[in-house]
C-alpha cells in the first residue's frame, strides 16, 4: 500500500490526502471541540448501529465522534490518511477503544475486512477527497462493507453554485496577540475550493494551514448510492434531524443496504 501522506501526480496544486491532517491536527480539538452537535451525531449513529454495533468511521481524525460512539457501547474502527490526526486520537484513547488505521480510502486494501453495521463519513469527509472518482469509489467501498440492513451515513455541506473564479478573504478570529484569516479561491470549472487558514501572531512566524474541498451535491450523492445498491432512508439538515432544506447549507444523508 502506498503512503497516503505522499502526494501523487494527479493531486491538484500540491494538495494530497494528508494535507488536511498536517494542517489542522494540532488545533483541531481546540477549534472544533465536542459540542451538542457531536453528541447528537453520536446518538443518531449509535441508534442505527444498535447495541454493541460495529461502526466504521471514515476520516476518523482525532476521534471526536469515534470516542463518543465508543462511550455509547459501539465497536468503532476508524480510517484516516493522516498520521498526525491519528497520533492525537491515540493520545486521547490509551485503552484502545477505537481501532485506528492509517490508509487511503480509495484503496480497498486499506479497509478492514469486517462487515459492519454503519459506515460513517462525517465532517465533510467526502468533500476532502481529491476528485469525483475518489468520492464515488469511497461510496462503493462503503456499500461493500455494510451488512444487509446496515447504514451509510454521510454529513456534507450543500454547495452554493459557483458562477466564476471567485476569491475571498475573511476574518476567523481576532485575539489580543494576533488574528486568523481564511483565504479561499473557488474554481467554477472543477467546483473545487482551495483555501488556507493564515495565523498572524505577534512575535511568531506566519502559520499557513492549507485545505481543499470538492463539494458533493445531494443528487450526486444519491446517484452514487443508488448505483451500488443503497436506498436513501432520510436526509436531514443536521444531526438533530431537522427537516432538510434544499436552500440550506448542510445535509446528513442516511442510506440503507437492503436485507
Amino acid at each position: 500500500m502506498s503512503n497516503p501522506s505522499e502526494p501523487t501526480s494527479n493531486e491538484p496544486h500540491g494538495f494530497d490526502a494528508g494535507t488536511y491532517g498536517r494542517s489542522f491536527a494540532d488545533v483541531y480539538d481546540q477549534w472544533y471541540p465536542t459540542d451538542d452537535d457531536s453528541v447528537a451525531a453520536a446518538a443518531l449513529v449509535s441508534a442505527l448501529a444498535g447495541d454493541g454495533g460495529h461502526v466504521l468511521e471514515l476520516g476518523v481524525g482525532t476521534g471526536r465522534l469515534a470516542l463518543l460512539l465508543a462511550e455509547r457501547g459501539c465497536r468503532v474502527t476508524g480510517i484516516d490518511s493522516s498520521d498526525e490526526m491519528l497520533r492525537v486520537l491515540r493520545s486521547k484513547d490509551p485503552d484502545g477503544r477505537v481501532t485506528a488505521l492509517i490508509g487511503d480510502l480509495t484503496d480497498a486494501r486499506s479497509w478492514p475486512d469486517a462487515i459492519v453495521d454503519v459506515v460513517l463519513a462525517a465532517n465533510n469527509l467526502l468533500c476532502n477527497l481529491a476528485d469525483t472518482a475518489a468520492q464515488r469509489r469511497t461510496i462503493e467501498l462503503s456499500a461493500a462493507r455494510l451488512r444487509p440492513g446496515g447504514h451509510l451515513v454521510v454529513e456534507a455541506f450543500v454547495p452554493a453554485p459557483i458562477d466564476d473564479r471567485s476569491r475571498a478573504l475573511e476574518v476567523r478570529e481576532v485575539r489580543h496577540d494576533g488574528v486568523t484569516l481564511i483565504a479561499s479561491a473557488a474554481d467554477a470549472d472543477t467546483g473545487a475550493v482551495n483555501g488556507a487558514h493564515i495565523e498572524l501572531t505577534d512575535g511568531s512566524p506566519v502559520r499557513v494551514r492549507p485545505w481543499r474541498i470538492l463539494p458533493v451535491w445531494p443528487a450526486e450523492l444519491d446517484r452514487w448510492a443508488t448505483d451500488v445498491g443503497l436506498m436513501r432512508t432520510a436526509r436531514h439538515a443536521d444531526w438533530s434531524r431537522t427537516p432538510f432544506d434544499a436552500e440550506g447549507a448542510r445535509q446528513v444523508a442516511v442510506y440503507r443496504r437492503p436485507d
